[in-house]
């Protein structure tokens, strides 16, 4: 029942007879597939206010991941991070053909594609990753500096989600709020995330031939310094845009110049 002759822009997904007429529901089968992944101690629909932005040129699958708010970290010993991306890509009902990824959802990217994963995707974007420079000691020094910046991370994070209740919130009320998160999490949360940030350092990931933007902030503690460069040299696919007015939570602070770069980099790497 495609109309229009124009057979490859329509797909049925649904049809039915009622009293002798035909009815079907449509969609649009040359939009292609973009996918999510969600940061630690973050859910699916954070991506909304990107997905707002991107919705006439992409169908978007979040993706729900085991290191969602509220989970119990026992996925950290059922399954590796490559592991769990790629059973999540494997839920996607079609082929995807962006994937974004935040936080540690990038990290989990990173060590899904260190592993020999060769995805056929048109793009990848990496949003607010960590990555570890060789010349960075694995010390306490540098443990405890990362202990401090996790706490900074979630409780921008906290911030982010109160929007403009955080603005009129008591500096006290919102620190209490902060302390009680933190403790909620617990040890377990800021282990996963060290584990993952510890292991991004010279990562296998020359064979990656995905065209990849990351984004980012000079400021952010993941990329900050050499860490930005050091990806790179790992990853020489992946291109750089690192801007002080993007926030780690970029995709949901400021998702309308987010969706603008990620449209124009995949623009720019479609074939022809």
């Amino acid at each position: 029942m495609n109309a229009g002759g124009a057979d490859s822009m329509w797909t049925a997904v649904n049809e039915s007879t009622m009293y002798g007429e035909e009815l079907a529901v449509h969609r649009f089968a040359d939009l292609p597939a973009l996918a999510f992944v969600h940061g630690l101690e973050d859910v699916w629909s954070s991506w909304t206010p990107l997905t707002r932005f991107l919705a006439g040129r992409f169908r978007s699958y979040p993706m729900d991941m085991p290191w969602r708010t509220g989970g119990t970290y026992k996925w950290r010993t059922r399954g590796t991070a490559a592991q769990w991306i790629e059973a999540g890509l494997n839920l996607v009902p079609e082929p995807v053909s962006v994937l974004v990824a935040h936080s540690l959802g990038a990290n989990s990217v990173l060590q899904w594609l260190a592993a020999g994963a060769v995805p056929k995707f048109d793009a990848l974007v990496l949003l607010s990753p960590f990555y570890w420079p060789p010349s960075m000691p694995a010390d306490w020094k540098v443990f405890d500096a990362f202990r401090e910046d996790f706490a900074a991370v979630m409780t921008a994070g906290l911030r982010t989600r109160l929007g403009e209740r955080a603005e009129s919130m008591d500096p006290e009320v919102f620190a209490a709020m902060a302390r009680k998160m933190l403790d909620g999490m617990g040890p377990q949360a800021f282990l996963a995330l060290f584990d993952q940030y510890s292991a991004a350092t010279q990562l296998p990931l020359a064979h990656v031939d995905v065209p990849t933007l990351v984004l980012g902030s000079p400021q952010d503690a993941g990329l900050a310094g050499e860490r930005a460069e050091a990806l790179k040299a790992d990853m020489p696919c992946a291109e750089l845009y690192l801007d002080p007015r993007l926030t780690h939570f970029c995709h949901m602070e400021q998702p309308r110049e987010v969706a603008e770069l990620i449209l124009s980099f995949v623009d720019g790497h479609r074939s022809p």
